[in-house]
């Protein structure tokens, strides 16, 4: 969104605010979670769960091992939306059961950031019915939501907010997970009274 294409909107001039309505790595991970019956209740559940095709677990899955892979993964896509950082971090504890337990291999296709999805995966999800969730996912009805809480987008984006990350959870729910982005469900994004609520969240 860009206030060039708003003339006649009290937006500021320069304030440009991205909505990431369907980011693959973690819209593959949801469905990958339904379609599998993985149990990881960390993540909020989905608003409908999708039509799985012909996805199906592989027969020698070590489930256990499956869901800390996903869990590994998941917050791997995340670090997309961190903000640099010049310095060393210490491994968190999944990270630094992954460097104890796996191969120089199983390692790279675990963490590796260039390329996705993990090929894990492969065997067991039907691709083209992850597209086709992903491409039947609802739309904003009319004007986009952002365009009615206006005021509450002014102040958050001279809070810093540059990012809103539309993820298909159940109900409300809103996280500022830092300081430029925030992450709504669908339900949030679409309620004008939720929306003003989520932008008024601070990192």
């Amino acid at each position: 969104m860009d206030s060039e294409d708003l003339p006649l909107s009290p937006w500021p001039q320069d304030m440009q605010i991205n909505v990431e309505e369907c980011w693959s790595p973690l819209t593959f991970l949801l469905f990958v979670r339904s379609a599998w019956h993985l149990e990881i209740d960390s993540v909020p559940r989905l608003d409908s769960e999708p039509d799985p095709g012909t996805s199906r677990r592989p027969t020698d899955l070590d489930v256990d091992a499956a869901v800390q892979r996903w869990l590994a993964e998941w917050r791997r896509a995340w670090t997309h939306f961190d903000a640099a950082e010049p310095t060393v971090s210490i491994p968190d504890e999944e990270i630094q059961r992954l460097l104890d337990t796996l191969t120089d291999a199983e390692l790279w296709a675990a963490t590796s950031t260039s390329t996705w999805p993990s090929d894990f995966w492969n065997s067991g999800i039907d691709q083209e019915a992850y597209g086709m969730w992903r491409t039947t996912m609802p739309a904003p009805l009319g004007a986009l939501p952002e365009n009615r809480v206006i005021p509450a987008l002014v102040t958050a984006w001279q809070g810093g907010l540059t990012t809103i990350i539309q993820l298909p959870y159940l109900g409300f729910f809103a996280q500022r997970i830092n300081r430029e982005h925030l992450v709504v469900s669908r339900t949030t994004r679409n309620d004008p009274e939720m929306l003003t609520l989520a932008l008024a969240l601070e990192a």
